[in-house]
């Protein structure tokens, strides 16, 4: 009895456990060339009202200015940011019928784990403020069982960002694994 209660205490802790590693999927498009001037600004509403936005702005902001580019009132680019949260048990379409294209998969479940994942995804479009083509565009999508936006958002801000000033206009397509709380 003493050894199968010292066996347990290992598989017990394993399955409450929720860390291992953290993909981050990463999808990012170069649009046109980047103006001369590396100027921007965000829409004049904030296009969502929470703290975390808040929060994801000046985080976008500070990447940005890491990037050479400055915040100005009439600016050539003009920057979105959408952040969304949903059960990784759903899956998001766009279409009807047989034109449907899957945006985001359904995640199964793990074995053993402790509690649903939740998809934590952000978006940073920058668009020409004239004509509104698409100059870049990222998106960076991780799933946690136990981690909060918050804690995401640097990670999701460098990759959705991580192609800024490629001029190759291929949409990319990459993952990143790192270590932390799922």
């Amino acid at each position: 009895m003493r050894r199968l209660s010292i066996f347990m205490i290992p598989v017990l802790a394993f399955t409450a456990n929720c860390s291992g590693p953290i993909e981050t999927r990463i999808q990012t498009q170069a649009g046109s060339a980047l103006p001369a001037q590396k100027l921007y600004s965000f829409t004049a509403k904030p296009e969502q009202n929470s703290k975390t936005y808040t929060m994801a702005r000046k985080m976008v902001a500070d990447a940005l200015t890491a990037n050479n580019f400055a915040a100005a009132t009439d600016a050539p680019i003009l920057v979105h940011i959408a952040l969304a949260g949903r059960p990784a048990s759903i899956a998001v379409t766009t279409g009807e019928n047989s034109d449907l294209s899957t945006i985001a998969e359904q995640k199964e479940r793990k074995p053993l784990q402790s509690c649903d994942d939740v998809e934590h995804r952000l978006t940073v479009n920058m668009v020409s403020a004239t004509d509104g083509s698409t100059i870049y565009s990222g998106t960076a999508a991780e799933y946690h069982c136990k981690g909060s936006m918050e804690q995401s958002l640097p990670h999701l801000i460098d990759a959705a960002l991580s192609d800024l000033g490629n001029s190759d206009q291929s949409t990319k397509t990459t993952t990143r694994t790192r270590g932390g709380i799922e």
